[in-house]
């Protein structure tokens, strides 16, 4: 009874199981409101202090994927929650890191933030902060500080030779919508959940934050054409409308990815249809999607900062977000 070990072990179970069934993430979002009205009532501000006045979606999306890249340096890299010997998980966050350092390495020469490592002991102690990071980032394994400090590098090499231009609505969507994806994966390793212990909070955020990244990329890369005839056009909304309300229900009983992406695949094909039958839609409406999917990942991930760059880029569009559009599209 008075055995110290046994009375820790009860305590860490305790609040094991405390954390498991309570959606924290959800509870930092509703104690981060204050700073987020702060924000939104600052956020002209804000951009006029940080000197955004060019280029305000490139510099939004550049910073929120930066951020995403020490969150998951800083927070993702603890290899010894992972269940099993052959999850594909490690190989999966390194190529995140992969694509996110083509991407921030290829913006950051544009908008000249390279210019502070002209100087070489600036470049030596970069280096060795990297290095220190991606090591305690990945500890306790010699592996995964290779794999991920392999990544980085290779992706700064690489976006420092790619000369193409790089949609930044979209390849921040890409990132954000893949880390939704490994989330549901294995919740734990990201001080999740565990599988079968999802909440509806839970598992509605997820489904929140995949949905407007899905229908970023819909309203970006589909054209208002007109030419699917009106009966055809019903059949095939009411069809797919009923594949995602199945796929809905499976996913709340089972959490499984596969259902889950197969969800999102059958809202995006409803999303298509609707745009494909449309004559005209809202150019605007892929970047307020865009907006939501920065405030709703920042809260999931419990990265604030990336919900308070969604809430100023907000701010400065003259539009706001509404309902009825996103009605529309289901």
């Amino acid at each position: 009874m008075f055995d110290d070990f046994s009375v820790v072990s009860t305590a860490i179970s305790s609040f094991n199981n405390a954390a498991l069934m309570g959606p924290c993430f959800f509870a930092v979002g509703l104690l981060s409101l204050p700073l987020f009205y702060f924000v939104f009532l600052y956020g002209r501000d804000i951009l006029s202090q940080l000197k955004w006045t060019g280029k305000t979606e490139t510099k939004i999306s550049f910073w929120a994927v930066f951020c995403l890249v020490l969150w998951l340096l800083l927070f993702g890299g603890n290899y010894a929650v992972i269940r099993d010997g052959m999850s594909a998980l490690p190989v999966a966050i390194s190529f995140v890191l992969f694509v996110s350092m083509i991407y921030i390495t290829n913006q950051a020469i544009k908008l000249n933030y390279l210019t502070v490592f002209q100087d070489r002991k600036v470049k030596w102690v970069s280096g060795a902060m990297l290095l220190v990071l991606a090591f305690f980032s990945a500890k306790p394994d010699l592996w995964g500080v290779l794999m991920q400090l392999s990544a980085v590098v290779c992706g700064i090499i690489v976006g420092s030779r790619l000369h193409k231009n790089i949609s930044d609505i979209s390849m921040s969507t890409f990132i954000f919508g893949i880390m939704t994806t490994l989330i549901l994966m294995q919740p734990e390793y990201f001080r999740f959940g565990q599988l079968g212990n999802l909440t509806l909070v839970h598992l509605g955020a997820l489904l929140i934050t995949g949905f407007f990244a899905m229908s970023v990329l819909v309203l970006k890369y589909t054209n208002a054409r007109a030419k699917i005839h009106e009966s055809a056009y019903i059949k095939l909304k009411w069809l797919f409308r009923i594949i995602a309300l199945l796929a809905l229900i499976l996913f709340v009983l089972t959490e499984s990815v596969p259902v889950f992406i197969g969800l999102l695949g059958a809202i995006g094909i409803s999303e298509m249809l609707t745009i494909y039958h449309s004559r005209k839609t809202s150019e605007n409406l892929a970047k307020q999607s865009w907006v939501l999917l920065l405030m709703c990942f920042g809260v999931l991930i419990m990265c604030p900062v990336i919900t308070c760059l969604g809430i100023i880029y907000l701010c400065q569009n003259t539009e706001k977000p509404k309902a009825k559009d996103f009605q529309a599209l289901l």
